[in-house]
């Protein structure tokens, strides 16, 4: 497995792999991780999309704006290895998503996409093309329906994730799939934007719920059937993850508490945050060590109040 990048960050030492696995030590067996900047963030660089996916917490729209990414002056501070999860709205629709990421390319940071089912069938030439250059290192695919062709295509790149929803897709998704193999990453339900306006029918409150505690309850029986199962950290929160594990994988695999490791930013209002669902949110700053700075600090307060 071939290392794409090996840096240090705080009081630890970080290794990134060509598969997009991330490991994490310090010197102390047990230390945590105390890092001056995140290793990863999401990045929102558009607001615009025509997709109307009805669970979506950005609510992204046809009259959504595009960020003016080119000229935001913290993606120069960001440190050789640093990885930026990008997503929207529609990301391919952005003009100036290329010439960013051969930015971002120029500099040592490892970007990744997320685009949903249509948008990677629209644009399928264009992220190929992204891939064979080299301008992205992850790819993210948001399920909308079936296609046997694409997903076994899917299940091929070591580097292709397919995204889930906890709440959303349920057994018969999660059974078509487990036929490819294919790597999944479970998202929590956000509580947020169209998502927390889908809430207010209590039937569709509901079904959403009773899809919760479906894979909560049968999760177990899918780990082995993906060649990587992969959650957010609402998602563990939500399916109880973490009692799904003995202790030590618990060590091993889990990646950190929202703000320690990754934070927020939004590109189009030019705002930072430690998710995408925090309401606090702060105008952004010229280098990311100072965001990062003010966003530990949030979490460290969070922590004395509780």
């Amino acid at each position: 497995m071939k290392m794409l990048e090996k840096y240090h960050n705080g009081n630890a030492t970080i290794s990134i792999y060509e598969d997009g696995t991330r490991i994490i030590e310090t010197e102390g067996e047990y230390e945590k991780p105390d890092l001056e900047f995140p290793v990863s963030m999401d990045f929102k660089i558009t607001n615009w999309c025509n997709m109307n996916c009805r669970m979506c917490h950005e609510k992204s729209n046809p009259e959504g704006k595009h960020g003016d990414i080119m000229n935001l002056q913290f993606v120069n501070s960001l440190t050789k290895g640093t990885e930026m999860a990008i997503g929207g709205g529609k990301v391919t629709s952005h003009p100036d998503l290329k010439p960013f990421l051969q930015k971002l390319k120029k500099q040592g940071v490892i970007p990744s996409i997320t685009v949903h089912q249509n948008e990677f069938i629209d644009n399928v030439n264009l992220i190929n093309e992204l891939i064979e250059e080299n301008l992205i290192y992850g790819l993210g695919i948001s399920y909308l329906k079936p296609f046997d062709l694409m997903w076994k295509e899917v299940a091929k790149n070591d580097n292709a994730v397919v995204h889930l929803i906890a709440g959303i897709h349920g057994k018969d998704v999660f059974d078509y799939l487990s036929q490819f193999g294919c790597k999944i990453l479970i998202l929590g339900y956000k509580n947020w934007g169209r998502g927390a306006d889908l809430l207010q029918n209590e039937k569709v409150a509901k079904d959403i719920q009773d899809k919760i505690d479906w894979l909560k309850r049968d999760l177990p029986k899918y780990l082995d059937k993906f060649k990587c199962v992969s959650f957010d950290n609402l998602a563990i929160k939500q399916l109880d993850v973490k009692n799904m594990l003995t202790n030590e994988e618990w060590q091993e695999f889990y990646q950190g508490d929202d703000g320690t490791m990754t934070m927020y930013i939004d590109g189009v209002n030019e705002q930072f945050a430690m998710t995408s669902t925090s309401p606090e949110r702060y105008d952004l700053k010229s280098d990311i060590k100072d965001m990062f700075k003010v966003i530990k600090e949030g979490v460290i307060n969070n922590e004395t109040q509780n």
